[in-house]
């Protein structure tokens, strides 16, 4: 039985359930909001990491005065400055960080060393269902976060 509420010459029909309906139209929106949010920060977070990891890695990479350091010293050196980063963008126990240097050489002065550190992000949010509207996306794709180093050779 539909109840009928006369308030200042207005009529309203009963309202039960119209805050679940709008809590029901807004609540994907709200999530979606939220989960990009986290994601545009975790993109931010590693791309600082990988980037301060990288200048600590060439930075080490252009000391060569008490003895060219090894890349394995390099390496561990980018992974121990930037802990979290791979596992935070692959959202994996077993991720890590792809270091790629180009170490100095001894006889030749004046030269540069460069260090570059990479990894995958993968997306938290459902990105995948960009393909439903446009097949061709590259959005949709996991992608590379990179960041270089470069510095003079000194020794």
């Amino acid at each position: 039985m539909l109840k009928i509420l006369k308030i200042k010459g207005s009529t309203y029909s009963d309202t039960k359930g119209v805050a679940a309906v709008e809590f029901a139209l807004v609540l994907p929106l709200l999530l979606l909001l939220i989960a990009s949010l986290i994601d545009f920060g975790r993109i931010f977070f590693v791309q600082i990491s990988i980037t301060s990891a990288s200048r600590e890695g060439v930075r080490l990479s252009s000391l060569y005065n008490n003895g060219v350091p090894t890349p394995q010293n390099v390496i561990d050196l980018v992974n121990s400055s930037a802990p979290g980063a791979a596992v935070l963008s692959q959202l994996s126990n077993v991720a890590a960080l792809t270091v790629v240097q180009t170490p100095c050489s001894t006889a030749i002065l004046n030269e540069n060393t460069t260090v570059e550190v990479s990894t995958n992000f993968k997306w938290l949010l459902p990105v995948g269902l960009l393909t439903l509207v446009s097949p061709n996306s590259t959005l949709a794709n996991d992608f590379t976060i990179r960041s270089s180093g470069v510095m003079r050779c000194v020794g």
